[in-house]
């Protein structure tokens, strides 16, 4: 048998421990390690039963002495199973720095093998409940260390940073505790290279580099000689920290404005589980990365105050496992509106391949459409079934035909997100190339004015039913003397009013449900309360709102003298080599318009989502009916204040507990009044398995701050009064060329941009939809001022600067 063996051959842990493998790994990965040997376990089993060495065993040793350069050898005990991803016998177990002979050598193994039995070891046995009974021992040229240490690639103090503990001189003073060691922590974007002790900064490129091949946090023992490092111990970090979650509603707060019931929460939770795992599948991530990510998956977002949070953390783990890692997570964190970077704690990336993701990106990408056209047509066939009177499809049907199509078939739009959020970057990155510091401006004005944008429609719908109503005297002098209740009766009662009763019910029935808040089910739309609508059309008609039309024909032309200028700026830029401008031209234009497709795209598929998510309230009413009916529920809308689960559990008859529904939804009204009160940051981080009930920072506003800064999304300078506005439904409190300031917008807010002169809105990203229709309409705005609303009050006047991303109040 063969008792020996090279650490740079591949040894096994079982074999010869995890200290002797894991610098057996160092080597086959390229690394400076000391050279030595590796003693197996069964030297030591064999000395155990018979008080001797195997034969043929000192005289191998000796062979392998002579053959390390070096006047000092440490002899280290490997024990089988003492470092693992849970528990770590650092520290416990014995070395000792011996002269290169073979007598002292094989006293010093024996000294390792009887560390089996030291209190160190049985106190650190005792406390983990793990036992070591095996081990080998590792046998290693001695290095007269500068400097020695320990460097963790994770720090226990800030997860982001690596923290390096060394001393001068050999690693036994560390493990002793005999000198208090110095120490640093790197972040990269924030510390200057040559601020780092020794040669630190090559320390830290290898520990980064050896992290990087295990696909997991390490803790790295080194001694450094001159300018040569040597790597001698890596393990599984095991210092008890607890894991931190960083969570985010910065882009949530647009789709759910207000605290959410139990029915919508049920369905995000599980929504986002599938549309990112299918969103991952469609990029073909590799199958051992999916699984490892199952965690991540379910908890891509979770619930605060009865509001939706992101889980940055579990969000930027799946992201961690394309080959584009680094790229996607500032795309997405531009796309939300993040400020962190990077909050991954595992990474899966080298699963997949680079040259085989890149294609599937651009196949998937020639597909958007095609995917876009199918989702539109389950959503109408589904909208189309849930509108029909009678009980063609049975409403338990329709119940799960939406959950079909929100679990399993929104992938295909999920891809115009992907895209939206990818080419968006891409472009970005483009300008900023040519303009440097002010390349947000023209970034911007490249992606105003997108043909057929879902989200102009019912602006222009409304316009021309204004126009209507102008043009009939005796209608227009009705809407001017009476309510908005009386005109909409009016118009449902009077023959002489059919022609606008048609525009009106047409109307309502397409583009109704997009108001304030349109995927709450504790929201009412214009559907459902129509008078709403009666007095933005009196408002209309009070602030002679243009036509949208003329304005979006007017931002199209800026865009494209836009265009023709950057193409002038790349030309000239390039000079003698003008043939590469021409490529680079190429590719603007290429960006721009992949750019405009894939936010287009987005806008429908987000048009279709309130139409569903509208349709399937109006199901779950109609179920809510029969069960109050039967005395299940005392109120109809008690039904969103049950789960999806609950609900088909219900309707089956499947249970598995029969109970009373009213006292259950009662102490779930109660809970959720309470719940709804507690007060959290748009962004803040917890300690995993933690539940605080409230980390919410109170903020002063006095002294006398007069400007602020957030997110320039669109471009111009304006100055004006503001309107602070909760919901779209408080439009009749605005006049045309009002700064809106809101905390965050959602495409039912567009209906109320073609009477506003700038926008403020609290919350959001570049991507938000209430950026988008802004540069529609080339209304100067800024987004991501936190607590604005609170800030300002109405009827201040501000200068409002869409360039720079500042406001200045006057």
């Amino acid at each position: 048998m063969n008792h020996i063996q090279s650490l740079k051959e591949p040894l096994s842990t079982d074999l010869v421990g995890a200290k002797a493998a894991s610098l057996s790994a160092l080597f086959a990965y390229g690394f400076s390690v000391p050279d030595g040997y590796a003693i197996s376990k069964g030297v030591l089993e064999f000395y155990s039963k018979n008080n001797t060495l195997p034969n043929g065993f000192k005289h191998a040793l000796e062979s392998c002495l002579i053959t390390l350069n070096s006047r000092k050898i440490i002899i280290r005990s490997s024990a089988i199973g003492e470092d693992s991803d849970s528990f770590s016998f650092a520290g416990q177990l014995d070395s000792f720095v011996v002269n290169n002979k073979t007598e002292e050598a094989l006293e010093a193994i024996r000294n390792c093998w009887n560390g089996l039995k030291n209190d160190r070891v049985i106190a650190y046995e005792n406390l983990s409940g793990k036992k070591l009974m095996e081990m080998g021992v590792v046998i290693q040229e001695f290095v007269e260390a500068d400097y020695a240490g320990v460097t963790f690639t994770s720090s226990p103090y800030h997860a982001d940073q690596i923290y390096t503990e060394y001393v001068k001189g050999d690693g036994e003073q560390l493990v002793t505790g005999k000198v208090t060691p110095k120490s640093f922590s790197v972040d990269f974007t924030l510390t200057p290279k040559d601020e780092l002790p020794f040669n630190g900064v090559e320390l830290i490129r290898l520990a980064t580099t050896l992290k990087e091949k295990y696909g997991y946090h390490i803790d790295i023992e080194w001694v450094s000689k001159g300018q040569s490092l040597f790597f001698v111990q890596a393990r599984p970090i095991t210092v008890l920290r607890k894991k931190k979650v960083h969570w985010s509603n910065t882009n949530l707060n647009e789709n759910y404005p207000t605290p959410i019931s139990p029915l919508l929460y049920s369905i995000a939770r599980d929504s986002y589980y599938h549309y990112f795992k299918n969103l991952a599948g469609l990029l073909q991530i590799h199958n051992s990365s999916l699984r490892k990510l199952e965690y991540d998956f379910s908890n891509t977002v979770g619930i605060w105050g009865n509001r939706l949070y992101y889980n940055m953390t579990s969000i930027h783990n799946i992201l961690s496992s394309s080959p584009l890692k680094a790229y996607f997570k500032d795309a997405f964190n531009k796309f939300v509106g993040y400020s962190e970077k990077d909050v991954a704690q595992v990474d899966t990336s080298k699963s997949t391949s680079l040259i085989p993701f890149i294609f599937r990106l651009i196949r998937l990408n020639f597909s958007l459409e095609k995917h876009v056209k199918s989702i539109e047509l389950m959503v109408d066939d589904f909208a189309l079934n849930a509108r029909k009177k009678g009980n063609n499809v049975p409403l338990e049907t329709l119940f799960y035909n939406f959950l079909d199509l929100r679990f399993n078939q929104w992938y295909r739009a999920s891809l115009a997100d992907f895209f939206s959020m990818i080419h968006y970057s891409v472009l970005g990155g483009i300008t900023q190339k040519f303009y440097g510091e002010k390349s947000v401006g023209m970034h911007n004005t490249l992606v105003q004015a997108i043909p057929g944008l879902m989200s102009s429609e019912p602006l222009n719908d409304t316009y021309d039913m204004v126009q209507e109503i102008n043009n009939n005297n005796e209608i227009k002098a009705f809407f001017q003397s009476h309510s908005s209740m009386e005109v909409y009766q009016e118009i449902q009662e009077n023959p002489s009013y059919l022609q606008l009763k048609e525009t009106l019910d047409s109307y309502l029935e397409k583009w109704g449900f997009r108001c304030s808040g349109e995927l709450m089910f504790l929201s009412t739309n214009y559907i459902e309360e129509p008078a709403k609508f009666i007095e933005l059309l009196k408002v209309y008609m009070a602030q002679n709102a243009q036509d949208p039309r003329e304005v979006i024909a007017i931002k199209d032309r800026e865009r494209r003298r836009a265009m023709r200028h950057f193409a002038w700026k790349i030309i000239k830029k390039r000079a003698l080599l003008f043939p590469i401008s021409f490529v680079e031209v190429g590719i603007l234009n290429l960006s721009a318009k992949l750019c405009k497709q894939a936010i287009s795209s987005r806008e429908r598929v987000r048009y279709k989502q309130a139409e569903m998510y509208y349709y399937f309230k109006t199901v779950v009413k109609k179920i809510g009916a029969q069960f109050k009916e039967e005395n299940k529920i005392e109120h109809i809308d008690d039904m969103f204040f049950m789960s999806y689960k609950e609900i088909g559990e219900c309707v089956s008859s499947s249970t598995m507990f029969s109970k009373d529904l009213r006292p259950l939804i009662q102490e779930r009204r109660a809970r959720f009044s309470l719940e709804s009160e507690n007060k959290y940051p748009e962004n803040f981080t917890t300690n995993f398995g933690e539940r605080p009930e409230s980390i919410y920072e109170e903020v002063s506003f006095t002294g006398d701050f007069t400007e602020y800064n957030g997110l320039a999304v669109s471009g111009g300078r304006i100055k004006a009064r503001i309107k602070v506005l909760e919901s779209v439904l408080e439009s009749p409190k605005l006049n045309k060329g009002d700064i809106l300031v809101t905390k965050q917008t959602d495409p039912g807010w567009a209906m109320v941009f073609p009477l506003i002169g700038g926008l403020i809105v609290e919350r959001g990203g570049a991507l938000s939809h209430g950026a988008i229709v802004a540069r529609e309409f080339g209304i100067p705005a800024v987004i991501g001022i936190t607590n604005i609303t609170e800030i300002l009050k109405d009827h201040d006047e501000v200068i409002l600067d869409g360039d720079l991303g500042k406001i200045i109040i006057l």
